[in-house]
């Protein structure tokens, strides 16, 4: 995909938000510019469009934040096309970009299994300044022998064990971030990370994974993702004991409707240490960009 030059927005008011002590941030799964649909289609790869693709990168313009994490953001070669796509991001948004995932595969044709090309699936973030202190690591993956549950795997895969499931089922997935400074009050941490769709000892172990990184950082943090489950389920507890829930802390508490931002679920999160939100809300302006909408929270130094 080839770029063009955008200006970035301003961040409006007498000074940058930044300067103010205060940070827009937001999280979104752009599916790789795919689309809304399920199943996830075979060949995918045929389904990623420029126009769509360039809708994403306008939203994100439009959301005007000073980070956003990204989820499912693809880097591949089909039939020997770069499309890069965290890159034409940055390019795009007139954003720096930091990008990470653990894992390749091959893209292999469903119709004659000809393999014509590799692809990754990561994590990005955009920022208006290079992070520093950057960093990434994978995530635990379910054990072998664990029966992948069938609640939230999109499959029916009751008694199945991970070692005998589909590859998706425990795709390699990480955690990317790093320091951003926050004008004259210090710096925050910023994460973006993505947890697996199946297992919900497989999620635990990730948020548990999250948590303990996070509590050897000092300062605010930030944590922006697509966690697949709900802020109230069980998986999630690692998080909830060490971070906060920018929804709850501005008063839509967990069941609230306002927090749906994957159909009619509530899977994508921020979560913050050392910040008090002003605000919180789903976007709807995205509308069908993604199976995702984007999740937009105006934070301050506590």
């Amino acid at each position: 995909m080839r770029s063009t030059e955008r200006a970035r927005p301003s961040h409006g008011g007498s000074r940058p938000r930044a300067e103010r002590g205060g940070i827009r941030v937001a999280t979104w799964n752009i599916r790789a510019a795919i689309g809304p649909g399920e199943p996830f289609p075979p060949g995918w790869w045929r389904h990623v469009r420029r126009d769509r693709f360039e809708r994403i990168a306008a939203v994100i313009r439009d959301l005007d934040a000073d980070v956003i994490g990204l989820q499912e953001v693809a880097l591949m070669t089909p039939n020997g096309e770069l499309v890069d796509q965290p890159a034409d991001l940055a390019s795009l948004t007139d954003r720096q970009v930091r990008y990470a995932a653990v894992h390749a595969y091959a893209m292999v044709e469903p119709e004659d299994g000809r393999r014509i090309g590799a692809a990754t699936w990561g994590n990005a973030l955009l920022t208006g300044e290079p992070l520093r202190e950057g960093f990434a690591f994978g995530l635990p993956l379910g054990e072998d022998a664990a029966v992948v549950e069938p609640a939230g795997s999109g499959r029916q895969l009751a008694g199945v064990a991970f070692r005998d499931a589909p590859y998706g089922t425990r795709e390699p997935r990480c955690l990317v971030g790093g320091r951003m400074p926050i004008g004259d009050r210090g710096d925050v941490w910023v994460l973006s990370t993505h947890f697996a769709y199946a297992g919900a000892e497989q999620r635990r172990a990730q948020a548990a994974a999250v948590a303990a990184c996070i509590g050897e950082l000092d300062g605010p943090v930030v944590l922006l993702g697509d966690l697949n489950a709900r802020i109230e389920d069980a998986d999630l507890e690692p998080l909830r004991s060490a971070l906060d829930d920018a929804f709850t802390l501005t008063g839509i508490l967990p069941g609230d409707v306002r927090r749906r931002s994957c159909g009619d679920v509530a899977i994508d999160h921020i979560l913050v240490r050392g910040l008090r939100a002003i605000d919180c809300r789903v976007d709807t302006g995205a509308g069908d960009a993604s199976d995702h909408l984007p999740v937009v929270a105006t934070l301050e130094i506590a």
